[in-house]
């Protein structure tokens, strides 16, 4: 059963008589991918002669294995594509364990450019960017938000170093405490970060206490997410909801399909999902997906929480309920990521790539731009020192929270309203983060099953979603 429908808009398929034509003549194939003649041909010749003559003299052997290793990095790097990644032998269980959401780290998706792309006037060339950390993990707990830069871990630059190294580096080891580097802004102050087990959180789901409104949250898209969130809307529905919050903050994306398919439970039978197109002169044409009927819908106010960190997929469903009117927009300006990469099987690895373009039901670009909220939620102002302080505050007082917590057992308004009260004397920066700060540690030192859903009552993004449905 299909559940999307897709349309044909821009055929980029040529006629098999002017491929005739061309003058191209298919070789070989790797993988399933033709190889034709080009201009690339003299300088694989070209290549081919100095290995041949290194072969024969260089004192050292040439290791066969590391040359097309490294041949394959500097051919994708070539893509000037931020995006692009080989990813080697060594490094599949990583992304292995990635995809099934376990493994050992902090936390966090990050982004970096190859090495041989360094601006130093620019830092996002040579850092770390957060894209999103993951809800409940311990770059959160930390304080780490999207688009924060990392330049060093534990005193070690990562300028030269590529996203695996880089990434590898992050992950640290288990139980064992590491120091980043991060720059915010104008800002530069030192992060505290322990790694630990984490399990990138899928799809979580509630009814908001003495309302008749259902809460979703959907951390990443995949192939499950579907299914997952097919459950939450049916077991919300039983309790009588009657409006609802999905929540994709700090959601860095993930299976496109899988979003487009969530998208469905809203849309009307053929209401415009997104535009998808590929590179001029591709064989592959783009094309329109659209909503079908082939699911049960749901008609209710809905109300989408976006920020910083909500990027690619969950910027296409969020502008494809938006733009739909389907569902109101609160939050901040999103990531901005409106291309979509593929994973390519390649010599017991993987190639990722950016394979194509999408634009929003209305065709809106918003690679780069993101999406403007239709209610924009301001949270409450740090001046660039009070951002040093805030992290001072946090990484001097390492003891300070877990200390606090079992003086005071239980999670509570008082308890939070205690520890916001005895410090906030000692510190100019609002009240507020030192609030957030002692109920995310009572939140993450209860076990996962025991830990509530959402927070209606120092969220303010949440709040303000609750107040607009209230309203209507």
């Amino acid at each position: 059963m299909h559940l999307l429908k897709k349309t044909a808009v821009l055929v980029l398929l040529l006629p098999a008589c002017l491929l005739a034509a061309s003058g191209s003549q298919e070789a070989a194939s790797q993988d399933g991918i033709a190889i034709r003649n080009s201009g690339i041909s003299q300088t694989l010749a070209r290549l081919n002669t100095l290995y041949q003559y290194l072969r024969v003299n260089a004192l050292n052997d040439i290791e066969d294995e590391v040359l097309e290793e490294n041949l394959t990095r500097a051919l994708v790097a070539s893509l000037d594509d931020p995006y692009a990644q080989f990813i080697g032998p060594d490094d599949v269980q990583e992304t292995d364990e990635s995809i099934s959401g376990t493994y050992v780290g902090i936390g966090v998706y990050v982004s970096k450019m190859d090495p041989l792309f360094i601006d130093w006037d620019d830092s996002t060339t040579y850092m770390l960017q957060v894209t999103s950390p993951f809800p409940g993990g311990p770059a959160e707990r930390a304080g780490l938000k999207a688009r924060d830069l990392i330049s060093h871990i534990d005193g070690q630059s990562i300028a030269q170093m590529d996203a695996n190294e880089a990434s590898a580096l992050l992950r640290g080891r288990e139980g064992v405490p590491m120091t980043l580097t991060v720059h915010r802004g104008d800002s530069v102050f030192f992060v505290s970060v322990t790694p630990e087990e984490v399990t990138a959180p899928n799809v979580l789901h509630s009814m908001v206490d003495g309302t008749p409104y259902g809460y979703i949250s959907i951390a990443d898209f995949s192939e499950s997410t579907y299914s997952l969130v097919s459950e939450a809307l049916t077991d919300l529905s039983s309790q009588g909801m009657e409006a609802l919050v999905l929540d994709l903050r700090n959601n860095g994306g993930g299976t496109v399909n899988s979003a487009q398919l969530v998208a469905n439970f809203f849309l009307d039978d053929g209401d415009t999902v997104m535009f998808t197109s590929f590179k001029d002169g591709s064989p592959r044409r783009g094309y329109e997906t659209v909503a079908s009927d082939q699911t049960r819908k749901y008609r209710m106010p809905i109300v989408v929480i976006v920020n910083a960190g909500s990027a690619s997929a969950s910027e296409i469903l969020s502008a494809a309920l938006q733009e739909n009117g389907k569902a109101v927009v609160i939050g901040q300006q999103t990531f901005g990521k409106g291309v979509m990469q593929e994973m390519l099987p390649w010599q017991d690895g993987y190639i990722r790539y950016t394979s194509s373009h999408y634009q929003t039901p209305e065709g809106n670009d918003i690679d780069g731009e993101g999406i403007t909220p239709d209610i924009v939620v301001q949270e409450p102002g740090m001046s660039d020192d009070q951002v040093e302080e805030y992290y001072d505050f946090v990484y001097e007082n390492g003891d300070l929270l877990s200390s606090w917590i079992e003086e005071h057992p239980g999670y509570s308004t008082g308890n939070v309203e205690a520890f916001a009260d005895r410090y906030s004397s000692e510190v100019s920066f609002d009240p507020l983060y030192l609030k957030v700060l002692i109920r995310n540690e009572y939140f993450y030192s209860m076990d996962m099953d025991e830990r509530p859903v959402m927070d209606p009552v120092y969220d303010i993004y949440l709040r303000t979603a609750i107040e607009y449905l209230d309203s209507l």
